[in-house]
Order: structure tokens, then C-alpha cells, then sequence
């Protein structure tokens, strides 16, 4: 059969009308389809959308548009549409359908983003396409043939300085639920459903304010499938030939294993490996390291606050490395660097949970925290008097023994004190502001005793109220078991040689709580690391809740400046400098310092005086 020159448009026309209605597995890729400037765009235009409302099967939708947005946001541009037909006359907007991809007179004009809270009807936002080409696209190629990874994730804001991003992450852990103002008509981004297994409802729901603060919605639901895996139902086995093209579910997983998470949008547009997806940011942390998948849906979950695909990741198909303002850009074929964690819980039950999380400076930590949390809640009781005992080890990438951040605590119920006590200085090192870390696994072990196992410091005596420098000073602390007799624990304290005669020491017996403070106040400077290896000795050295503390505080010829001291200033020197009106001077402190573990969780202090000779 023969075509004459002037018939090949003609063609293509009817080769572009048809391909809408090909069924998903034969879907063209958007390399060979035209788009449209939004410049083209007009109030009354129909045209159609294209997403997965169950299974892998990509669904056509109707659209209208409404209008256009000039400069909703600085140098953004916003197409409004009315989205109708399917299971959308029932459910609205569906969190999950961003990024889904919309098409007048066969030409991509952009991505399904963003829609309006408690809307009756499913009106929406469209991100153009051109506007996600430009700053997706553009920023990809410039960054061709560089490996990105977790060291290169950038904050939400680069005018944040480094004690502000360190804030950010630790408020991150669970609060009470703040006020969101969801009674407020606003445009935002469609809600991303955060499909979560293997994790406690209870956690996600103290987890609610993290995961509300980035738009997405948790949701439990079932773990990472496998289409390989030969006990994955037939009914949700996902097509050999599918890939993620526009209108395909994608996945961006957070952790895989034994515990799984993964976010769950629509691929907007693909150019050979290139994918975009979503038309709005996910953390929007600019460059990116996350695995990219393929997903299935099992479901509609319609609400009258807000409709979610109920769905799971599949196969892990490539690497999410942007993440910014129009959208997320990935490309198939590459792998991301994720870390190996494992949790342990020995209690009434020895359980082990091995999987793998995101290495990421703001979500890790919080992720750990979820997955511990949960842990325990599924091995051990609620409420009642426990004592736990934590123990952290991260292996840091050129560093050849893992940090270790251990303490005991007392509890009466399921709180999340315990956990953050951990979990907090390890988002330090993770957020520290000397150097890049990347870390290479997380173990995490957690003992619950089922009992209390407390005491309380009742007094302290000396075999000596006056000393000489070099002599050896005995204390007696007395201790008060919960619900025990109390006993006396001897401690041997030497005198330092160069104290002075004539001073008067502070001999003081204390719990780590009170021993943290007394540090803070005699010896700041000493806790403000100025590098990387200072903050990792602070962190692996904080006071530990069974430790009893002897303190006994020197002072000595000398002065601070800054938090530093300078014990061998002349005497001339040392004259200006005591009656400088200059802030940051202070007296020379020395401590001499003994730690006892004890088999129980400490807490009160008490001083005695006494003299130098």
C-alpha cells in the first residue's frame, strides 16, 4: 500500500487521536507527542486525562478547562481544570493523582497537582508541562554523569543556616496535632499517599504531624511486591511489558523489608530513561537519592475529606535524583543508596527486623525512630513500669568503628522520651554542619525489663572534711532502691596535687540528668564541638542514666575565655584580664570526675563541703 506525501499528515493526526484509546501496555512514549504552550491554552478547551485507578491499567478522564493562573507563585504559572467521569463523579480529587497527565487536542499541556481543600467538585491545578521540562530536564542534563548521593541533598531552603536545619529535623519527632487550618478553603498540592506495612497505627498516628507537614497522607497498606515473586496473586501481578509511562503509578520508596514505606504519584512524562512525575515537589529537597518503582492499585478509598489510592511498589525500576518545586525527575535503569538497618527488641519476646531506609538527612532519623517505636509496640505491653535499655550503632563511611549512643530509662508507658533520647543525637551527626556523613547501617537494640528498676540518691559523707593536695578522699553515697532498703555505695576520689591551700571544694553526687546541666554551666565551651570528631566524642560520652556521678569541682590559678581555659597566664596578663569589662571571661574550673554504673536508673543529687588544707 502506497501513501502519497500530502496524505502523511493526515495520518498522524489519526495515528495521535487513536493512540489516547491504545490499551497501557502499547501507550507511546511522550517523546513522539506533541505539547502545548500554556500561551495556547483557553477557558472552555476539553481535552482528557490519563491515570491508574485500578490495577496497572491506565485510564482515560475528562477535562475542561477552567482557566489560567498567571503567576500564582513567582515565575509559575497554573492551568485550571475540571476534571470529571470514572470514579472521579464520586471520590474528588484522589491523593495519588499527581502528576497525572493531561492532553487537549492530543498535546501534553501539563501535570494534575494541586486542588483545593474540602472542594465539592474535582477542579484542580495543572502544573505545565514546559514548566517542569524547564527546571527538571534543564537541572538533570546539567548534572549528567554525576552520581548523586545522600551527601548531596539539599535543604528546603538554602538560607536556613545549619543550627536552623538541625532544629528542623529534631522538631520533626511526634507532637500533639497542630492546628493545619483544614477548615480554610486553600490550594495545595494534592495529598501523596504514604503507603505504610509492618508499622503500628498508633505510631503512624503520632507520626501525623511529620507527614501532614510534606503533604502526604499515611495509609497502611501491604508491603514491597515483587512481580518475580512466584507467590504474588494473580490478580495483582503486574503486566511483563509495563513500564512507567505517562498515566503509570510510581512509587518513591522511603524503606523496603520488614517494614515498608513508599510514596505513591503519577508518571507525567518520559523521554527515553527520563520520567517526571508528580508536577508538584515531594520534600523538595533539589537533588535527590531515592529508588523509583513501579506500583499497583488495588483500590479507590473514597472520603468526603480526601479520596487515596490504595496501593503497593512493585519492582524498583530506577532512581529518583530531583526533587524540586515543579515536580520529581528520575531515570530507569540506575540504582540509589539506601541503609541496611536492623532493630532487635528482647523482651518478653526476641524479635529482629531487618530493612533497609533512605539515607537522608531529614527523614532518616524520623524513619528510624517510626520503625523503632513500632517495634516495640508489637513485642512488649503498652503500659506498665518498664526499664529499657537503648543502644545505637551507626557505621559511618570512612570511619572504622561505628558511633555508639546507649542509655537506660525508666517507663510507665509506651512513650516516645526513650527513643527520641537516642535518636536525637544521631540526627546531630546526620545534620552536623563540619561534613557530609553517609552512612552504611544502623543497628538499633532495645532490652525491656519488665520491671522498675530505679533509686533515688538519699545522702553523701566524707571519711574527711579537710584534705591536702595528693590525698585520697572516700565517699559514701547512699542509695534508695524502689521499694528496696538502701545501701551505700563507696567511691575513692583523688585530691590533685596542684589544688589550691585554703579553698573550699564542692563534693557533689548527682544523676546524669543534674551531671548534664553542671556541665553545661561550668564547661560550656567544652560542649560546642568545633569539628566532626569532637562532635561524635560529645555524642558517644553524654551521661548516661545508671551512672552515679562523683564530682568534686578544683578551682585553680587561671581563667576562661570563650569556654577555653588558660591556666598559665602571667601575672600581669592575668590582672587585666580578671577585671576586663569584656564578656566570655570567667575563673579556671578544673573537675576531677568518677562514673559507677549501677544496675538501676538514678536520679536526685546532693553536695557536701569541704576544705583544702
Amino acid at each position: 500500500m502506497k501513501f502519497k506525501i500530502r496524505q502523511i499528515p493526515y495520518l498522524l493526526t489519526f495515528l495521535g487521536i487513536f493512540s489516547a484509546f491504545i490499551p497501557d501496555n502499547s501507550t507511546p512514549l511522550l517523546a513522539l507527542e506533541n505539547i502545548m504552550d500554556i500561551n495556547e491554552i483557553t477557558p472552555g478547551m476539553k481535552g482528557y486525562g490519563k491515570t491508574v485507578f485500578t490495577g496497572d491499567r491506565i485510564e482515560i478522564f475528562n477535562v475542561e478547562v477552567l482557566g489560567i493562573l498567571k503567576n500564582w507563585e513567582a515565575k509559575s504559572n497554573m492551568i485550571l481544570i475540571k476534571m470529571s467521569g470514572g470514579t472521579l463523579e464520586n471520590s474528588g480529587i484522589i491523593a495519588g493523582m499527581s502528576g497525572s497527565p493531561v492532553y487537549i487536542n492530543n498535546r501534553l499541556i501539563g501535570a494534575v497537582a494541586y486542588g483545593w481543600s474540602f472542594a465539592k467538585e474535582a477542579i484542580a491545578g495543572v502544573t505545565p508541562i514546559n514548566e517542569m521540562k524547564d527546571t527538571l530536564l534543564n537541572i538533570q542534563t546539567q548534572k549528567s554523569g554525576t552520581s548523586l548521593t545522600s551527601n548531596e541533598w539539599e535543604l528546603p531552603s538554602s538560607s536556613q543556616n545549619e543550627t536552623e536545619s538541625t532544629s528542623q529535623v529534631t522538631s520533626l519527632m511526634p507532637q500533639e496535632a497542630i492546628n493545619q487550618g483544614l477548615n480554610n478553603i486553600r490550594l495545595t498540592p494534592i495529598l501523596s499517599p504514604l503507603i505504610v506495612s509492618g508499622v503500628d497505627s498508633r505510631v503512624l498516628q503520632k507520626m501525623q504531624t511529620l507527614f501532614n507537614t510534606y503533604g502526604l497522607y499515611p495509609l497502611q497498606g501491604g508491603s514491597y511486591l515483587s512481580p518475580a515473586n512466584p507467590l504474588l496473586e494473580k490478580e495483582t501481578r503486574i503486566s511483563e511489558n509495563t513500564k512507567l509511562v505517562p498515566g503509570a503509578s510510581i512509587a518513591a520508596i522511603l524503606i523496603k523489608g520488614d517494614l515498608s514505606a513508599a510514596v505513591v504519584g503519577t508518571v507525567t512524562y518520559k523521554d527515553g530513561d527520563t520520567v517526571l512525575a508528580f508536577g508538584h515537589p515531594f520534600l523538595q529537597t533539589g537533588n535527590a537519592d531515592l529508588p523509583m518503582a513501579s506500583a499497583y492499585v488495588y483500590a479507590i478509598l473514597s472520603s468526603l475529606s480526601n479520596s487515596v489510592k490504595m496501593a503497593s511498589p512493585l519492582e524498583i525500576v530506577g532512581r529518583i535524583n530531583q526533587d524540586r518545586r515543579s515536580g520529581i525527575a528520575g531515570t530507569l535503569g540506575e540504582s540509589s543508596h539506601m541503609v541496611p538497618c536492623q532493630i532487635e527488641v528482647e523482651g518478653t519476646q526476641k524479635l529482629k527486623y531487618n530493612f533497609e531506609v533512605v539515607d537522608n538527612k531529614l527523614l532518616t532519623p524520623s524513619l528510624v525512630l517510626m520503625a523503632a517505636h513500632s517495634a516495640v509496640l508489637s513485642t512488649e505491653k503498652m503500659l506498665g513500669e518498664k526499664s529499657v535499655n537503648i543502644k545505637l550503632s551507626a557505621q559511618i563511611e570512612g570511619y572504622e568503628k561505628p558511633v555508639v549512643i546507649e542509655n537506660v530509662f525508666y517507663e510507665l508507658d509506651q512513650s516516645w522520651f526513650s527513643l527520641n533520647h537516642i535518636i536525637q543525637p544521631f540526627a546531630m551527626i546526620v545534620n552536623n554542619q563540619f561534613q557530609k556523613v553517609r552512612m552504611k547501617q544502623i543497628d538499633l537494640k532495645i532490652k525491656v525489663l519488665d520491671m522498675r528498676q530505679t533509686a533515688y540518691i538519699e545522702a553523701i559523707k566524707v571519711n574527711k572534711k579537710q584534705v591536702r593536695p595528693g590525698d585520697t578522699l572516700q565517699v559514701d553515697v547512699r542509695l534508695k532502691p524502689f521499694a528496696g532498703e538502701s545501701f551505700y555505695q563507696t567511691v575513692l576520689m583523688q585530691i590533685p596535687e596542684d589544688v589550691l591551700p585554703g579553698s573550699v571544694l564542692n563534693v557533689t553526687a548527682c544523676d546524669a540528668i543534674y551531671g548534664q546541666a553542671l556541665n553545661m554551666g561550668r564547661s560550656a565551651g567544652k560542649y560546642l564541638p568545633t569539628n566532626f570528631e569532637q562532635l561524635l566524642h560529645y555524642i558517644e560520652n553524654m551521661e548516661r542514666n545508671n551512672n552515679l556521678m562523683i564530682r568534686i569541682l578544683l578551682q585553680k590559678r587561671g581563667l576562661t575565655y570563650k569556654g577555653e581555659g588558660f591556666p598559665s597566664l602571667p601575672t600581669s596578663m592575668l590582672s587585666i584580664m580578671s577585671f576586663s569589662n569584656q564578656s566570655g571571661i570567667g575563673p579556671l574550673f578544673d573537675e576531677v570526675i568518677s562514673r559507677i554504673p549501677t544496675t538501676y536508673v538514678l536520679s536526685g543529687n546532693q553536695t557536701i563541703p569541704i576544705s583544702v588544707k
